[in-house]
C-alpha cells in the first residue's frame, strides 16, 4: 500500500465520507450529521489508495461542568474505516489528530465515547484519553406493567436544557447546548423519539428498532437514591414509555454512583490543570452519545 495521507477534507471529498459513514453505520443518521455538523475544518481523514479509507470528526459538545468551574470541550464521534483498510491503525491515527485538533482550536477538554468495551483499554494505551465517565443501564423485557405509569409528555429543546442543569446541578457532567440537543431530536425523528416529561422525570428517548426502544438519559430529582428506588424509576419509565413506543426490550440509562455501572466515555485535558473533574459521590455524566 502506498500514498498513506493524513488530512482534512477537500472539495470533491463528501460523497466518499459518506460512503463510509453508510457502510459502517448504515443510513440513520447521515443526513442529519452532513446537514447540521459537518464541518471540513472539524474531520480527519486518512487517504489510502488515493481515496479517503478513514475519517473521524469532531462536534461542539457543550462544556464540562464540576460546581463552579467551567471549561468548553469537543465530542470525537463516528470513527469509521473502509473494511479492507482495517488493521492499519487507522482509527488511532484519526483519533490522535482529532484531540490535537480539538486543543489547537481551543477545546481544553475533548471527549469519546468508544463503542465496545475494549477499545477503552485500546484508546487508554494510545492516546491521552482516561475512564472518566459511567453509567447504570437497565434492560427491560415488553410486558412490564405498572398501574401508576404516568403519560409522558413531548417538550421542547429549551424546556429539556432547563431542567436538565437543574437536575444535574449537584453532579460533574457535559451541559449540552442547543445545538447538540437539536442533533439528538433529528436522530430520534428519523426512528421514533424524542424528548419528554414524565411527571417529574426528564427523559431522551430513542427507538433504534421495531423492537428496541432506549431510553438514552433518564433524570430525576434526588438522584441520590438508593438502587432498590432506581429500579422502581427505570421501570416506570419504561410503563410510561411503552404505550408510545411498544417494543420488545427497552434500555434505559441514567446517573450512577462512582464505581458502580459500566464505563461510558472518556476524557482528554490539553493541560492537567484543565481536568476540573473531581471524585464525587457520583460519576460525571456523559449524557448524549449520538450512540
Amino acid at each position: 500500500m502506498s500514498n498513506i495521507k493524513i488530512r482534512k477534507p477537500v472539495t470533491g471529498d463528501l460523497p466518499a465520507l459518506r460512503d463510509i459513514w453508510r457502510i459502517i453505520f448504515g443510513s440513520l443518521g447521515e443526513e442529519a450529521f452532513f446537514l447540521h455538523f459537518f464541518e471540513p475544518g472539524l474531520c480527519v481523514i486518512v487517504e489510502a489508495d488515493n481515496k479517503p479509507a478513514a475519517a473521524g470528526y469532531l462536534v461542539p459538545f457543550g462544556d464540562v461542568v464540576s460546581f463552579s468551574d467551567t471549561i468548553p470541550c469537543a465530542m470525537i464521534y463516528s470513527i469509521a474505516t473502509l473494511p479492507e483498510f482495517r488493521g492499519l491503525g487507522f482509527g488511532r491515527v484519526v483519533v490522535s489528530r482529532l484531540i490535537t485538533l480539538a486543543y489547537e482550536l481551543g477545546y481544553p477538554a475533548v471527549v469519546l465515547c468508544p463503542v465496545e468495551d475494549g477499545l477503552f483499554e485500546y484508546y487508554s494505551t494510545r492516546s491521552n484519553l482516561i475512564d472518566r465517565f459511567y453509567v447504570r443501564e437497565y434492560i427491560f423485557k415488553s410486558g412490564y406493567e405498572n398501574n401508576t405509569c404516568i403519560a409522558p409528555v413531548c417538550i421542547s429543546i429549551d424546556e429539556y436544557i432547563t431542567k436538565r442543569e437543574e437536575l444535574l446541578k449537584d453532579i460533574v457532567h457535559i451541559r449540552h447546548d442547543f445545538k447538540t440537543l437539536e442533533y439528538q431530536v433529528m436522530l430520534c425523528n428519523e426512528s421514533g423519539g424524542g424528548l419528554f416529561r414524565i411527571g417529574d422525570f426528564y427523559a431522551v428517548v430513542e427507538r433504534q428498532t421495531d423492537k428496541q426502544v432506549w431510553i438514552k438519559e433518564l433524570l430525576v430529582p434526588g438522584l441520590t437514591a438508593g438502587d432498590k428506588m432506581f429500579d422502581n424509576i427505570a421501570a416506570g419509565a419504561v410503563a410510561s414509555l411503552s404505550g408510545m413506543f411498544p417494543a420488545d426490550e427497552y434500555t434505559v440509562r441514567f446517573p450512577t454512583k462512582t464505581g458502580q455501572g459500566r464505563r461510558f466515555g472518556m476524557i482528554a485535558f490539553s493541560d492537567d490543570k484543565n481536568d476540573i473533574i473531581r471524585s464525587h459521590d457520583f460519576s460525571p455524566w456523559y449524557g448524549m452519545a449520538f450512540d
